[in-house]
């Protein structure tokens, strides 16, 4: 008999043998694996949750499917109130396993019940990372974000914020404030507006003398002649009010120009709104006019800014409009009423007496039946129901429920001013 005769009997005995093996090995494998799961259900309907947690990790050993003997692990881990093992297990099977959506909201449903909306919020972005066509989770999204804290104030009002800061009065004073609600400049005075742009100063007036103090309160700097009203600086420059008219000073608190108007914005991305003879125009910081006094209002915030983003609005022919900074008029739709821009977000805007949201290009994104609201900021706005003040998300899902008497427009940071009986600060979880 030849060598070759002898091999391939010999090499197919071993194959025989070899898969006989594996077979009879994953036969005993299943076997365990299915004893071991059997065990486990019969101790979870009896609710002896430690030894059915005990026999589901033994069954792990025994099968390559392991993600639903992760996940009854995860349960029991919730049912014997082990919380901290529950967590651990928990951002395993998501990073693991790529973020399972079952598993995941019930992840999400667990920090909500245990309301830490914090720890929620970050499972649901790390899953919309993932998945960001997922409708409800983003809706989800929408109201964790809309979940807050309060931030304690005891003073008598809140203003909106300008360059990081509040304007607040206590005991018919003003003050500076910032957004975690500790005071920058106490409130001394009969006025103060927040710290400008370029430079950074703050304009104040006491006992009827107006002039500008600088970061740490201290005063920094005063016109030579009397004024009854100072604006806030952007492009160094400010709007200050003598009598009548208004105009501007430099950096130095020196008259800019010998120009004069009926009111005098500030200047933003070296733009600013000015008024004369009942009609307002756009101006350059060297007094140059970027058109001609041809509206019949400008919309400024509540420190006199038109342009701070980029865009006005001004109303044209009995209708408001978007405007770019060269005067040019941004999409063909008018609007009945509008309100500043406060971020890249849509601004509030009037139609046939609803309020809706329309972006910079001047077109409609977004239509409510409320019966006021205010410019998007943060993901959301503010809105009123003809009773109470809530916050709507980009769908128009009401994330904060109508409860504020007063609404402000929600910061970079999260944090919005409200009246709810007192004035207060309160803060989105992040």
């Amino acid at each position: 008999m030849t060598m070759k005769k002898i091999l391939v009997p010999t090499i197919i005995l071993l194959l025989v043998l070899g898969w006989g093996n594996i077979i009879g090995g994953n036969a005993r494998e299943r076997k365990s694996y299915n004893e071991h799961m059997s065990n486990a259900k019969a101790f979870d309907k009896k609710e002896i949750y430690i030894d059915a947690l005990d026999q589901y990790k033994k069954a792990l050993e025994f099968t390559k499917d392991k993600l639903s003997v992760e996940e009854a692990i995860l349960d029991d881990y919730l049912n014997l109130k082990k919380y901290k093992e529950f967590e651990k297990q928990g951002s395993m099977i998501l990073e693991n396993y790529n973020y399972p959506k079952e598993i995941t909201k019930k992840i999400v449903d667990y920090y909500m019940e245990r309301k830490q909306s914090a720890n929620a919020l970050k499972v649901v972005n790390a899953y919309l990372e993932r998945q960001p066509n997922d409708d409800n989770f983003l809706e989800l999204q929408g109201k964790l974000r809309g979940v807050y804290t309060e931030i304690y104030f005891a003073g008598a009002s809140i203003d909106e914020f300008y360059n990081g800061f509040y304007v607040f009065t206590n005991n018919d004073k003003k003050g500076l404030m910032k957004s975690d609600g500790s005071e920058k400049i106490k409130s001394q005075y009969d006025e103060i507006l927040p710290y400008g742009k370029e430079p950074n100063y703050a304009a104040v007036c006491k006992d009827g003398d107006w002039y500008y103090i600088e970061k740490n309160g201290y005063k920094k700097l005063l016109p030579d002649f009397k004024v009854d009203l100072l604006g806030v600086f952007g492009n160094k420059l400010a709007p200050y009010k003598t009598g009548e008219k208004y105009s501007y000073i430099d950096e130095f608190a020196k008259k800019a120009t010998e120009l004069t108007y009926d009111f005098a914005g500030g200047f933003a991305n070296k733009r600013a709104a000015v008024k004369k003879d009942g009609k307002w125009a756009i101006i350059k910081n060297d007094f140059s006019q970027v058109t001609d006094f041809i509206y019949d209002d400008v919309i400024t915030d509540d420190f006199g800014f038109a342009t701070s983003q980029n865009v006005y609005i001004a109303k044209l022919d009995g209708k408001y409009h978007i405007f770019d900074l060269d005067g040019n008029m941004m999409g063909s739709e008018g609007f009945d009423d509008a309100k500043a821009f406060v971020s890249d977000d849509t601004a509030a805007v009037k139609i046939n007496n609803r309020w809706c949201f329309a972006n910079k290009n001047g077109e409609i994104e977004l239509m409510t039946e409320y019966k006021n609201a205010k410019s998007f900021s943060n993901g959301f706005a503010a809105v009123y129901d003809g009773k109470k003040w809530g916050y709507i998300n980009k769908k128009a899902t009401v994330v904060i429920d109508f409860e504020f008497s007063e609404a402000g427009c929600f910061n970079s940071s999260g944090v919005a001013a409200v009246k709810k009986g007192t004035w207060k600060f309160i803060k989105l979880v992040e």
